[in-house]
């Protein structure tokens, strides 16, 4: 795995190395998003990935041309997660 040390200015501003820019396509403009995933680590991804990419259980999108909004992702995953609690309700 490789590792990247950046340095952050007064403003907390950083630059993100251009190997990173290039892996995932980023370009001048582009936004990134910083959130802590359930075990606390920050996880920083482009917004111009696919919601499905971050949430864990939302649905893989089947059609890349179907691709859904951060709000439709959560919504799916909560109701697969409902979904699977229901059918194991009935099972017990």
């Amino acid at each position: 795995m490789n590792s990247f040390e950046v340095t952050l200015t007064s403003k907390g501003q950083i630059t993100v190395p251009a190997e990173i820019r290039a892996r995932l396509h980023l370009k001048e403009g582009d936004k990134l998003e910083f959130y802590f995933d359930a075990r606390d680590r920050l996880v920083v991804r482009p917004r111009n990935l696919p919601p499905t990419a971050v949430y864990e259980n939302a649905p893989k999108v089947r059609n890349p041309s179907k691709r859904m909004t951060d709000d439709e992702a959560i919504a799916a995953a909560i109701l697969e997660k409902d979904r699977r609690s229901r059918i194991r309700r009935r099972t017990a």
